[in-house]
């Protein structure tokens, strides 16, 4: 790793970069991963989650715009500046997540929210760790910013989870409390 420039002197253009590139990894699952699942409600979820994506990808741009002054985000597929950012550190390091994000749950749903669920845990882990690395205050901002919208996404699927596999109250036996009144 010694070719790497260290994680601290990432510019905010790089962070950015990476960060936008680390969304779509996590589109493409959700989209690959949604085409195998059965018909159903897990389906459309995977469908919902991959266009929340793109809300994402705009609050990065959002954030971005705010920083430079309201200059838009150049386009980082043209840009040499950032046309290596796969080799910088700061990516290296993402890319680590991807471990969750190339799986394929193979049409099953339990293991296709499983590692939704772990992907959306570790980012927003990651996400919660390196801000601290950084003396730049915005590069930290949008890290804060990345691990908020992870734990909501994580919470969002542990509670679908949660409701898919019980069900709603109405559908269950009456509770014991309630045998108890009668």
């Amino acid at each position: 790793m010694g070719k790497f420039q260290p994680v601290k002197k990432t510019t905010f253009l790089e962070a950015v970069a990476s960060a936008i590139d680390h969304e779509k990894r996590v589109f493409e699952f959700y989209h690959r991963n949604g085409d195998t699942l059965p018909e159903g409600p897990i389906k459309d979820l995977f469908y919902q989650l991959a266009a929340e994506v793109d809300e994402h990808i705009k609050m990065i741009r959002e954030i971005y715009e705010n920083v430079s002054e309201g200059q838009a985000l150049p386009n980082l597929k043209m840009m040499s500046a950032v046309g290596k950012f796969h080799q910088t550190s700061l990516n290296v390091l993402m890319r680590k997540l991807d471990r969750n994000t190339e799986q394929d749950a193979k049409g099953d749903e339990l293991q296709a929210v499983s590692l939704a669920t772990q992907e959306h845990e570790d980012a927003a882990e990651f996400y919660h760790k390196i801000a601290g690395k950084f003396e730049d205050p915005n590069i930290r901002f949008l890290f804060h910013r990345l691990a908020n919208f992870q734990d909501e996404n994580r919470m969002f699927l542990e509670s679908y989870s949660a409701y898919s596999t019980q069900g709603t109250p109405y559908s269950q036996p009456a509770g014991y409390w309630e045998e108890d009144l009668v």
